[in-house]
């Protein structure tokens, strides 16, 4: 922000005050403040507080974060995505105990599978996951 003379001269009562007459005067009800008034409130932001200059001038504290630190990065820019494969390893138990597995897909649909000693699980499992 390039401050002058002027914009850094201001105290937070005068600018009040120009803020004031601004609303009382503008156009139009959703006339932008000037770009001097703006960046006088961003130098006494420094100064004193974002909170503190935006209650006093009646600004939104949001927009004065925003002008001094620039628009907020979001946190869900990177999304997890689920596994398009999973790999299970599996190879048949040395008894010929059964062996359970449950699978849910994306959809809510369950599968249990009952493993015996000629269950072909990967075929199984990629038919489930395919519906």
């Amino acid at each position: 922000m390039e401050e002058n003379t002027q914009t850094s001269q201001f105290t937070l009562e005068e600018l009040k005050n120009q803020l004031e007459d601004y609303r009382k005067n503008k156009s139009y009800n959703r006339e932008p403040i000037p770009k001097h008034l703006w960046q006088a409130a961003e130098y006494l932001a420094k100064k004193h507080s974002i909170a503190t200059v935006s209650k006093e001038l009646g600004l939104r504290y949001s927009s004065m974060k925003e002008r001094i630190y620039g628009p907020p990065v979001s946190k869900n820019k990177v999304r997890k995505k689920s596994p398009s494969f999973i790999e299970l390893k599996y190879s048949q138990p040395p008894s010929e105990t059964p062996i359970t597995v449950d699978i849910e897909n994306k959809k809510g649909s369950r599968m249990r599978i009952c493993l015996g000693s000629n269950t072909d699980i990967a075929s199984l499992i990629k038919s489930f996951l395919s519906l």
